[in-house]
């Protein structure tokens, strides 16, 4: 029986975890992480499906990944305790844009007119409507952990040093630490994009509004507006000014907004890399035994636009487990000629 352990409890730790279940189903799985939702990174994104900034080289993959993450959501709509639900709004642009690879995947897809993106706001010189889903990340990962514990997945709290302590115990180990990765395994081309936002109680809001500055996306029971990029940054204080642009930024955009009931701030740290690292590497074990295969994967990021899903690769005679994460602003690169999708 395969001893297999996930680095991280996020979304993409807790995602891995069932699909390797479902993929593996007499594999022994542990996730092991040091923090729990929900106080991780995921906690504070909408769970919003829309591929966004996405440098992807192989389309056919990039539109696959996108096509069952949304089949996978979907799926999850009917679950009232995992987070999954359909809204409805406009993604308006102040340059003219083509008709987005993701069309066809949501409901209801139409282009607005002129009169449309006038009465939206100033400068903006194309947009569309469409329905696509969310899956709200706290909830999600309460639903996800239930479903593996009770398929007999093991959670533990404790901190990782190194990923060599880890093969003497394992088989192969699936790396969904984020930005932790920095530090587990030294790869400096990790870095924190900071994000910001707020959660308010704005029942008159009934429709997403993102204009590529500033959102305002639905979730159950409250309206999440954003936000900042700021590449680099670590710093984790709500920013009373930043705070203060969003709120007004997001009233001129969506007018419902005004007099909503703010109930709370939040600031995450993106994990960014330029490139989806993704490869086999063998490394010895503390008793100077050579494992091999060991397959390394950098997770980078759970984003608003793209929920992770896990495949599994075959890596010469052994079938193993990657991950496809369509990222923030990701460069899709194999590490590995070998990998065959």
């Amino acid at each position: 029986m395969s001893n297999i352990v996930i680095i991280g409890a996020g979304i993409a730790g807790i995602s891995s975890a069932l699909t390797i279940q479902k993929k593996f189903p007499k594999a022994k799985i542990t996730i092991i992480a040091d923090k729990f939702s929900p106080f991780i990174t995921s906690d504070v994104a909408a769970g919003f499906w829309w591929p966004y900034l996405v440098n992807f080289p192989n389309p056919d993959l990039l539109n696959r990944i996108c096509r069952d993450t949304f089949n996978y959501i979907s799926s999850l709509v009917e679950k009232e305790d995992a987070g999954a639900m359909w809204q409805s709004g406009y993604e308006v642009n102040r340059e003219l844009t083509e008709i987005p690879h993701w069309a066809p995947l949501v409901r209801g897809f139409r282009r607005l007119n002129e009169d449309e993106l006038n009465r939206l706001g100033e400068g903006y010189k194309s947009g569309q409507f469409f329905t696509t889903l969310a899956l709200e990340p706290t909830t999600y990962i309460a639903y996800a952990t239930k479903e593996f514990l009770s398929k007999g997945g093991i959670i533990k709290q404790e901190k990782v040093e190194n990923l060599v302590e880890l093969t003497d115990s394992f088989d192969v180990v699936v790396n969904c630490s984020g930005l932790g990765a920095r530090d587990l395994v030294g790869d400096k081309q990790i870095s924190p994009i900071r994000g910001q936002i707020i959660r308010v109680r704005a029942p008159r809001v009934k429709h997403f509004f993102c204009d590529g500055d500033y959102y305002c996306l639905l979730n159950s029971n409250c309206v999440i507006l954003g936000g900042t990029h700021d590449e680099g940054e670590w710093n984790m204080e709500v920013n009373q000014d930043t705070a203060k642009k969003i709120l007004e930024e997001n009233i001129k955009r969506t007018p419902e907004l005004k007099g909503a009931e703010i109930i709370s701030h939040h600031v995450g740290l993106r994990p960014f890399r330029s490139s989806l690292r993704l490869e086999k590497e063998t490394i010895r074990n503390t008793n100077g035994r050579e494992v091999d295969p060991f397959l390394f994967c950098v997770n980078e990021l759970f984003v608003d636009h793209c929920n992770p899903q896990l495949r599994s690769w075959r890596i010469g005679n052994n079938s193993l487990l990657g991950m496809c994460t369509p990222c923030c602003r990701i460069d899709w690169k194999w590490k590995s000629s070998s990998i065959d999708v």
